[in-house]
């Protein structure tokens, strides 16, 4: 009896008429899915601890090591073919809407001051700033010059380089000023416009660096070592948990059919939702249980009638 059974489903399952009932029945469900609230339809504790335990239960450390070096290496090379901007990618609307976003601060914030502060502060700005000064007297006096003026400079760099970063401190300062002063700030903004803009023009293989095959292994067994730093992956859960916490606040009391557009596309959610259900429902196991539940429940059903 239960070998009758198991060939029915088996048949059953891959039929059209099956594939059509389940359709239309997952299509009443997600409509009637989609008057309910989300509160009543997903049960937050279970998606929290999910998200909690996902990399420890699901997949393994080393495993999202690979995929996302192999995901890396993937994206590079299709990113090292396109020749078009991000600006060829967004509709002009959109570049005039990011526009005006930024047209809309009319000053730094609060605490740019400190922000500009510790750019200036770094060595490379020290080092910028030296060589565009020193740059500057040379300049000025091979005009005066011309025959022996830059040699002289030249073989005067160190010791004019270092009477120069005696007074950095001074220039930072006056730098940073410039820059947080009310009167200049809209130049500050212009430019921050200016290098977004910029950076959207720019060819998209541009962003990609240029690295060696040590590189790449460096890199290569940085992610690996990442992916396995207990307080690295503590951060992630915790964030992803933070995440879900606040997402589910926010939705909560909302009916899912706001949150989705379960209505409008029931059908074809419902065929897609198919397409993923019967494949499990074809598996051995999943078959076995389906006719073994029917066998049990044929007897109990015949007793009733």
């Amino acid at each position: 009896m239960r070998g009758a059974t198991n060939d029915y489903w088996t048949k059953r399952i891959r039929s059209t008429p099956f594939k059509r009932s389940l359709t239309g029945a997952l299509q009443t469900e997600i409509r009637a899915l989609a008057d309910a609230r989300v509160q009543d339809v997903l049960d937050p504790t279970l998606i929290r601890g999910i998200i909690a335990e996902w990399d420890a239960r699901i997949v393994s450390p080393a495993t999202i090591a690979e995929l996302v070096i192999q995901g890396n290496r993937r994206a590079t090379t299709r990113l090292r073919r396109r020749v078009e901007s991000l600006s060829d990618l967004i509709e002009e609307r959109r570049l005039d809407d990011i526009d005006a976003l930024l047209r809309q601060f009319a000053a730094l914030p609060p605490n740019a001051e400190d922000l500009i502060s510790g750019i200036m502060e770094q060595e490379f700005m020290r080092r910028l700033f030296t060589d565009l000064i020193f740059t500057a007297i040379v300049n000025f006096n091979q005009k005066l010059n011309p025959f022996f003026g830059a040699a002289a400079m030249r073989a005067l760099e160190e010791q004019i380089k270092g009477f120069i970063r005696l007074f950095m401190p001074m220039l930072q300062q006056q730098a940073i000023a410039f820059a947080t002063s009310r009167t200049n700030q809209r130049l500050v903004l212009d430019l921050t416009r200016a290098v977004i803009r910029r950076l959207l023009d720019e060819p998209l293989r541009h962003y990609l660096l240029k690295t060696t095959a040590a590189q790449r292994r460096h890199g290569d067994a940085f992610i690996r070592r990442a992916a396995t730093d207990e307080k690295l992956v503590a951060l992630i859960r915790s964030a992803a948990v933070a995440m879900w916490d606040d997402l589910y606040g926010a939705i909560k009391q909302k009916r899912l059919g706001e949150v989705l557009q379960l209505a409008e596309n029931s059908r074809w959610l419902a065929e897609r939702c198919v397409e993923f259900v019967l494949p499990v429902l074809a598996r051995p196991a999943v078959r076995d249980w389906l006719a073994s539940e029917a066998s049990v429940a044929a007897p109990s059903t015949r007793s009733r009638t």
